[in-house]
């Protein structure tokens, strides 16, 4: 009688190369798409355990005194508002088949990551949407739950501007750089100097990229002049308000202190064997945007 072999179980279970290939891929993937990350620096947390992060808020203080001998008391009593926000879990999951790695490590091939890969995607795509937009609630596009987080594009006290024609030559004092210039200055009454980083939707970028002949320059090289080059102008379509409208453009001031994305852990892998030999992997990440100083950002609003 023969001997029964252990298929499948011992034969397609991955090996540690295996197992980081495919988180190799995963942050190949994602790294391109997290442009939210470019905009505000990271804090971490002890760990993924975290669901709550306090943050406080200030107001400003009196203007200063001038004297002669600094022997005049000025002290005034700011008071520090607590806030608090939820650290969610960001997943997606997928499964890889053992029959398909068993396949792949016979012929010599490297694993099929494909289903990794776009699981890691949808998880970049909303890390974005939710540091950008936040939750929305109603409007033009189905509501988005998100734990009631404010991001950029929906944070209460952020600044305001109304535009119109965006891509007009800036010589008739309209277009895409006299009116980031107006977003600017509000900024800066507000006290906030830059570094800028301007985000657009795709479309609008596309105008940008128009030509404008008694310049000899594009609006794009133009505007960026504005923000500091055009390396400082990005392209999401995750802008949208409150309401679940479609935001047109975001300016932001992103000095230290206006921002921060909280991390209780960065995009990982998690993958275990089920009953049927197959693998379920699951890509998840806990973070969540916090805005200190919504005066940072000025919404462009009623582009044409």
């Amino acid at each position: 009688m023969n001997t029964m072999k252990r298929i499948g179980l011992a034969t397609g279970t991955l090996t540690d190369y295996e197992i980081n290939y495919i988180e190799q891929a995963i942050v190949k993937a994602v790294r391109p798409q997290l442009i939210g990350r470019t905009l505000m620096p990271t804090r971490t947390l002890p760990s993924a355990g975290s669901t709550q992060y306090t943050f406080y808020t200030e107001n400003d203080m009196s203007q200063a005194i001038i004297s002669m001998t600094g022997e005049e008391q000025d002290m005034d009593l700011v008071d520090l508002t607590e806030s608090h926000v939820h650290v969610p879990i960001l997943s997606k999951d997928y499964m890889l088949h053992w029959r398909d790695v068993v396949k792949r490590r016979d012929a010599g091939e490297d694993l099929n990551t494909q289903f990794a890969e776009n699981a890691a995607r949808q998880v970049a795509e909303e890390e974005d949407r939710l540091i950008i937009t936040g939750e929305n609630t109603a409007g033009t596009v189905a509501a988005w739950n998100a734990l009631g987080i404010q991001g950029l594009a929906t944070a209460t006290g952020r600044n305001t501007q109304a535009a119109g024609d965006w891509d007009a030559a800036p010589a008739a004092a309209a277009g895409a750089p006299y009116y980031v210039s107006l977003a600017k200055q509000l900024i800066r009454a507000d006290g906030h100097n830059g570094p800028w980083k301007l985000i657009l939707r795709s479309a609008w970028y596309a105008q940008l990229e128009n030509y404008v002949a008694n310049f000899d320059r594009s609006l794009l090289e133009l505007t960026g002049d504005i923000v500091g080059g055009v390396e400082n102008i990005l392209i999401s379509d995750n802008l949208y308000t409150a309401a679940g409208l479609i935001t047109n453009a975001l300016l932001i001031s992103i000095e230290p202190g206006n921002f921060e994305l909280i991390m209780g852990a960065d995009i990982t892998n998690y993958l275990a064997q089920l009953p049927t030999m197959n693998y379920q992997g699951k890509v998840w990440e806990a973070v969540v945007p916090v805005i200190k100083r919504p005066t940072a950002i000025c919404e462009l609003t009623g582009l044409t």
